[in-house]
């Protein structure tokens, strides 16, 4: 499925669809959540990621959202000075979700199509994105994915074992296995050996 996004002034383009072979939670984990917008807040475009957010109170049907009505104020404000040739073509915005959760908004004004990109950068998100790009690189099985995640957030082998559903000798088998896979030997160094990934990544 495809579609064109035709500008007034005779210019238009394609923007990017996730492809119906990838399922919207592989999809959505690898790709930062993107909205396509005018100035008038008509959402165009918005990927798997962005649709993601939605339960957060971000996005919306037609129309660009947010239930954070400073980050939409100063929103609306770049937008407008934009549209006037007043401000600069790019931005940063931080909002806070419904979630209570704290993020930023990258905003791009894409002025020969008269069209406003907004791209999230959601630290969560993006140890997510993260966790699954290292297990690609290091080979690691699902359940030791799955682990990686939990060790992310801090939980000890026996909380993670409870989450997985395992016996707390296997999850320790995991995560020396872990160790191994990442040349790591400490929970502190697998978080950071993520964290540097992420940086890394970007």
């Amino acid at each position: 499925m495809s579609f064109q996004v035709s500008i007034p002034g005779g210019a238009s383009f394609t923007p990017f669809l996730p492809r119906p072979d990838i399922a919207p939670d592989a999809f959505g984990r690898g790709s930062r959540p993107v909205f396509v917008i005018d100035a008038a807040l008509n959402l165009h475009f918005g990927n798997c990621g962005a649709a993601a957010l939605a339960r957060d109170g971000l996005g919306g049907g037609e129309r660009f959202t947010a239930r954070d009505k400073e980050f939409m104020a100063r929103l609306t404000l770049w937008l407008k000075r934009c549209r006037n040739g007043a401000a600069a073509g790019e931005t940063r915005l931080p909002l806070s979700l419904g979630s209570g959760r704290q993020i930023a908004v990258d905003a791009v004004h894409l002025a020969s199509i008269g069209l406003f990109v907004l791209t999230v950068d959601d630290p969560e998100s993006a140890i997510d994105r993260n966790i699954a790009r290292v297990g690609e690189a290091c080979g690691l099985t699902p359940t030791e994915e799955r682990m990686l995640a939990l060790m992310a957030e801090g939980l000890d082998t026996i909380t993670a074992a409870r989450r997985l559903g395992i016996a707390t000798t296997t999850a320790r088998t995991h995560l020396q296995r872990l160790f191994a896979k990442t040349g790591t030997a400490r929970q502190s160094e697998l978080v950071r050996f993520v964290a540097i990934y992420v940086a890394q990544a970007r």
